[in-house]
């Protein structure tokens, strides 16, 4: 059987994605088939290790991490909010530029 994936538009889409399933798994859905959202080409290990891997070769901090989370469990990016520090939107936007790089390597987006 082949499942039909929905497509992720760009890299904040994928990240705001990670960060609702990150939420779903602490709420106790450990599978698809437990997840009533789009299927996505992805699983949360998939970015999980790309985070990983951009960590390794120091290309995305600690503090770009946090403030990523951060503004992926508010689920809007920092740009759009009034209550964003210019620091956040500039950390925000620096972590998903590589993000969105090793994204399109692995042909996600």
């Amino acid at each position: 059987m082949r499942e039909n994936y929905e497509p992720f538009d760009n890299a904040e889409e994928v990240w705001f994605w990670f960060c609702q399933s990150l939420e779903a798994r602490g709420d106790g859905i450990r599978s698809k088939t437990d997840y009533s959202g789009k299927l996505r080409c992805l699983e949360i290990g998939d970015v999980e290790r790309i985070l990983k891997r951009m960590r390794a070769k120091g290309e995305i901090s600690n503090r770009i991490l946090r403030v990523m989370l951060k503004w992926g469990r508010i689920g809007t990016p920092p740009y759009y909010d009034r209550r964003a520090k210019a620091s956040e939107v500039r950390l925000w936007e620096n972590g998903i530029y590589v993000f969105d790089i090793y994204l399109k390597i692995k042909g996600i987006i």
